[in-house]
């Protein structure tokens, strides 16, 4: 599964990287595996923070207690990049 949070504005790039810096460390505390993570962009001021996370335990642990805004299979999540940044 693949989680993703978005930020908006002038700060959004910052506020992500700030955001993966606290996901990071919630991740070490509650022994959380995760496969990959990254960013993409839509627009000028939005950002997405994404992460793929293969044990259903912990996709479930990671979704209740940080709330992703959309949480997406693989093609799922491919679909929606390529869409939003023109890479299909």
């Amino acid at each position: 599964m693949i989680h993703h949070w978005d930020f908006f504005g002038p700060d959004a790039e910052k506020t992500a990287e700030h955001f993966k810096k606290h996901f990071t460390e919630f991740c070490s505390k509650l022994a959380v595996q995760t496969l990959e993570d990254g960013f993409f962009s839509a627009a000028e001021s939005h950002v997405c923070f994404w992460v793929a996370i293969e044990r259903s335990e912990h996709s479930q642990l990671t979704k209740d207690k940080l709330k992703p805004r959309r949480s997406l299979s693989q093609e799922e999540h491919q679909s929606l990049v390529g869409a939003l940044t023109g890479q299909s």
